[in-house]
């Protein structure tokens, strides 16, 4: 029992000396979308869906020349007016006409598939950069500052928000945090607040 007392005693003494820490919170979402190289990772991913783009028209293009081909070939071999020799041949040029298309089909799925996963992962390595370039700015700020918790705000139910810290991390990215407000208020203005 005194050994649980003790232990009690212990806990409670480490908490009172962690709320006795300082700490801060900062919106996530606000400091990905306003970081410096947000704009430009955005034209970097409009450029490359854009590439991306252009190569599934040109796979799309050929597969619905090849369709129109197959249609083509398809009703000849159903016209009445051939021998049976020449209906055979061309049902056998059809047949094989299809398998092409099927095939073509099959490669275009294939590469927009690939293409949107490229497209995904590259998306996913820019954030990544952008999150991680944040951490720093964020760890340097807790050190320089003496801070020994930052949570994310936005990740939060409720928060006062004198612990908000958003702003002192944009001026450290040199960011002007007036873009910040400027951004919540066309916001507000957008969903009719």
């Amino acid at each position: 029992m005194k050994k649980a007392g003790m232990m009690l005693a212990v806990t409670l003494a480490a908490m009172m000396g962690m709320a006795q820490e300082k700490t801060v919170v900062v919106n996530m979402i606000d400091l990905v979308r306003f970081h410096p190289s947000r704009e430009r990772d955005r034209k970097l991913m409009e450029d490359t869906e854009k590439e991306f783009q252009a190569k599934l028209d040109k796979k799309r293009e050929r597969f619905e020349q090849l369709r129109d081909d197959f249609d083509k070939t398809a009703r000849e071999a159903a016209n009445p007016a051939l021998s049976e020799k020449a209906r055979a041949e061309a049902e056998k040029k059809a047949v094989q006409m299809r398998d092409v298309v099927v095939e073509a089909n099959r490669d275009l799925n294939q590469e927009r598939q690939k293409l949107e996963r490229d497209l995904a992962d590259q998306d996913m390595r820019l954030l990544r950069q952008v999150t991680n370039d944040i951490r720093e700015y964020v760890t340097k700020y807790a050190k320089d500052n003496k801070i020994a918790v930052v949570m994310d705000g936005s990740t939060l139910a409720y928060f006062d928000l004198k612990l908000d810290a958003t702003d002192d991390i944009l001026k450290l990215m040199n960011v002007n945090p007036k873009v910040r407000k400027e951004a919540a208020e066309a916001d507000a203005k957008a969903d009719g607040k």
